[in-house]
């Protein structure tokens, strides 16, 4: 009698707790596929979306701001000194990425605090140049807001990238790279597009306002995504840290030095980064030549420049994403490089010598195209030839050294446009990238990838 009244009651009990207990279910499936280093799906959405957030400030500070200085008659030297220290705080990721690697929340994960950290950034900083009145008036303090606000997306894209290096496994980055750099291109031709349209009828308030509204529907991605099973959303919900995540961790500065040390002096990484730094050295320059150069020498509108730029940019960012990988798979990612770089070395010596086709407007096109291509494609095998060579437990350390290199590079082509102008004259001025990318095939075909691979794979079994 007992036992029977007992079963009904437990049968109640069972059905009265079963929407509940569903909910419970369906609430921890939906925590375990919002993790990013379960669901490769899911990461190449995530690090894509993060990717085109870096591309926004790269679209309006780096492309529509020259085009539009220099329709707005700023000199060579001015823009060219604008575009190089708005670009330096990526020269300073060599900083970044030994405090991410030193400090952290690991609660909420290896570096998804420092994104959601670094994108709080950008939309403040973004805010405060809305507040300028008469940039082009105030040249010093747009140059300065523009510093600050790629300070935190260089933070953003450092925490990124070492997230990257950590769940997405080596056979992957190809792919990864591609969809990343796919996106950040995307961003960057939206950027460029939109930004020349708003700079053209709202001024530089207008388009800031715009690119606070995309950065902060990008950071709903951080948000709501964890990086590894069991680690808390935010700071007061409950979760712990991962025992990868702890394992990887570097508690003190010598440790951090020590372990980056033993890996970056390797002959690949030197050669590596040599390469990097020569093919943004040269396409740094061209970043500042071909605004001035269409816009002063040929007479076009900036916002002609602007669109060309961001339509062949997002041509560029769909055919990298879809395609890139399959190439780097291919060709492998070295022989990537030094393929682009011949493309780019014959297209700029090809431009420097037939200056009597420049009145015809397809000529200057067909370049910038081919530009925008070769080097999103270019850049892809570089992020995924880096990635590669990194050792995990520096991971963000040793990576964005290699960015930063990449990014001196591209400053220092940025500021090195303004002072040759003054004893180039423009045909002359299209050799210089075509030197470089020379020597860039030259540094690539030496790379060891596979060599490097075998060492790392000693280090991380303990080996020395």
């Amino acid at each position: 009698m007992y036992s029977r009244v007992l079963k009904i009651c437990s049968w109640v009990l069972e059905l009265c707790l079963a929407p509940a207990k569903r909910t419970v279910r369906r609430w921890r499936a939906a925590r375990h596929r919002s993790v990013l280093s379960e669901h490769s799906l899911l990461r190449y959405a995530a690090l894509t979306l993060l990717y085109a957030a870096q591309g926004f400030p790269a679209g309006l500070l780096s492309i529509a701001m020259p085009a539009y200085m220099a329709q707005q008659g700023l000199t060579p030297i001015q823009i060219s000194w604008y575009a190089g220290i708005v670009v330096l705080p990526w020269s300073l990721k060599l900083i970044n990425g030994p405090i991410m690697d030193r400090w952290t929340f690991l609660a909420m994960g290896r570096r998804r605090p420092w994104v959601l950290a670094a994108q709080a950034g950008m939309i403040g900083t973004s805010l405060a140049l809305v507040l300028l009145p008469d940039p082009l008036e105030h040249l010093a303090l747009l140059t300065a807001c523009g510093f600050a606000i790629n300070f935190f997306t260089a933070f953003q894209d450092v925490a990124t990238d070492g997230m990257a290096i950590e769940i997405v496994p080596v056979e992957e980055q190809p792919r990864a790279n591609s969809f990343m750099w796919g996106g950040k291109a995307l961003g960057k031709s939206g950027a460029i597009f939109g930004g020349a349209w708003l700079l053209d009828g709202y001024g530089l308030a207008g388009a800031m306002v715009a690119h606070t509204a995309a950065v902060g529907v990008v950071m709903l991605v951080p948000l709501l995504l964890r990086e590894r099973p069991g680690e808390r959303l935010l700071p007061w919900t409950r979760g712990q840290a991962s025992e990868i995540a702890r394992h990887l961790q570097l508690e003190g500065w010598r440790d951090i030095g020590r372990s980056l040390l033993k890996v970056v002096v390797w002959p690949v990484s030197l050669r590596a980064a040599a390469c990097m730094f020569v093919f943004s050295l040269g396409t740094g320059f061209l970043d500042v030549l071909l605004p001035v150069f269409t816009v002063q020498e040929l007479g076009w509108h900036h916002t002609e420049y602007s669109g060309l730029n961001a339509t062949a940019t997002a041509v560029s960012a769909i055919i990298g994403a879809f395609t890139g990988w399959m190439l780097i798979e291919f060709l492998g990612r070295h022989r990537t490089i030094a393929a682009g770089a011949a493309l780019l070395c014959l297209a700029s010596v090809a431009m420097g010598l037939m200056s009597e086709l420049w009145e015809h407007e397809l000529t200057a096109q067909a370049y910038i195209a081919a530009f925008l291509l070769i080097d999103v494609l270019v850049t892809i095998a570089f992020l995924s030839l880096m990635m590669a060579i990194c050792w995990r437990r520096v991971g963000a350390t040793q990576f964005s050294l290699y960015m930063a290199i990449s990014n001196m590079g591209t400053a220092a082509g940025n500021a090195m446009m303004g002072h040759l102008k003054a004893v180039l004259s423009y045909p002359d001025m299209f050799l210089v990238p075509a030197a470089t990318t020379a020597l860039v095939i030259f540094l690539a075909l030496g790379v060891d990838l596979a060599g490097q691979r075998r060492r790392l794979a000693e280090l991380e079994d303990g080996g020395d």
